[in-house]
């Protein structure tokens, strides 16, 4: 095993891009800008870059912010449906200077998408970026020192076997699937705002089903700092005692709300999924010295697989909010009860 507190990784201020020392931390958006550039510059470097065997073997994940419009109507109307090309805006009208993605080179845009997935608080580090996130599994962290970037174990020990988990931050559902191209299994936190009041609900979905609605700051830091699923059970228990019936019946009334307004069902979604599939697997042609994809087989395969995202997407949406929906009407009966009790 290896202990809580020891060093996994350093990695010198002079492999990083970014950030060069503790005196030159990247703060503004110009210095974000900087590193995007800099990287797409090492990209077209080629073998001649000193980044070059990172670089080469960085893999980016199709983001909503690179779908056409019909993979973007399949969210029907989710976040990030919205501003899912809100990092690609403020690259192009704030740091390349042009109109259109479009107008971006291969090079760039590769470097964007793995700056926005991929980068620490202070750039590109090596290595580190390979990590995946999770939560509620957190057992690694960056700190900065005098001589580089050093990731250490925290809540630990890590037993063999074990996998290294970082955190991206405890973010919503939505914008982990905006920025990262993924929705953590637990804790995973979830919103909406109910176009009839206007009002703004959230719940956190934890293992098993168990949701926590309308979480509190406090409760989100809990998370934050919590050593195990015990403990944010622990904390999600008790937010939940500390709400009062009128909430319940709030949230359930407007989950409802939500779910009858979406285009289709659950049930209907995942035949749609399933249609959606086989349609991918028919696109597909297998590539060999005889046979070549043409551009449109090449683009249909884009168009599918951004749909079919999008569809998982919206089903783990609903499948969570019938989980909270649960939840609130479970909670709500449960302090009825004890309301009735005490007023006998």
């Amino acid at each position: 095993e290896i202990e809580d507190g020891a060093e996994l990784l350093h990695c010198s201020w002079k492999l990083v891009i970014g950030s060069t020392g503790l005196q030159d931390q990247m703060q503004s958006s110009h210095d974000m800008c900087k590193i995007v550039q800099d990287m797409a510059d090492e990209i077209k470097l080629g073998s001649e870059s000193l980044w070059w065997p990172y670089l080469k073997h960085i893999e980016i994940p199709r983001l909503s912010a690179m779908w056409g419009r019909a993979a973007l109507d399949e969210l029907q109307g989710l976040s990030p449906s919205e501003d899912a090309t809100r990092h690609i805006q403020w690259f192009t009208q704030s740091c390349a200077g042009v109109a259109k993605v479009e107008d971006l080179d291969q090079e760039t845009m590769h470097s964007l998408v793995s700056f926005v997935t991929r980068a620490s608080e202070v750039g590109m580090v090596p290595i580190y970026d390979l990590i995946n996130h999770h939560n509620g599994e957190r057992n690694a962290k960056l700190s900065l020192a005098q001589e580089g970037v050093n990731l250490r174990v925290v809540n630990g020990p890590i037993q063999k076997g074990q996998e290294i988990f970082l955190s991206y931050g405890v973010k919503s559902s939505s914008t982990m699937y905006r920025d990262y191209g993924f929705v953590e299994d637990w804790p995973s936190i979830w919103n909406w705002k109910d176009p009839l009041s206007g009002d703004n609900f959230a719940f956190v979905l934890l293992p098993d089903g168990v949701a926590t609605i309308n979480p509190t700051k406090e409760f989100l830091r809990q998370i934050w700092h919590s050593h195990s699923n015990t403990d944010i059970q622990s904390s999600a228990s008790s937010h939940m005692k500390s709400l009062p019936l009128e909430e319940f019946i709030r949230f359930a009334g407007a989950a409802r709300n939500h779910l009858y307004g979406f285009p289709s069902t659950l049930t209907e979604d995942l035949l749609i999924l399933e249609h959606k599939q086989v349609e991918l697997a028919q696109t597909l042609v297998p590539v060999n010295s005889a046979y070549d994809i043409g551009q449109s087989v090449v683009l249909r395969t884009y168009i599918l697989r951004d749909a079919i995202s999008a569809i998982e997407y919206r089903i783990l949406f609903k499948k969570a909010l019938q989980s909270a929906l649960a939840s609130a009407e479970n909670a709500a009966e449960t302090l009825s009860e004890k309301i009735s009790d005490r007023e006998l």
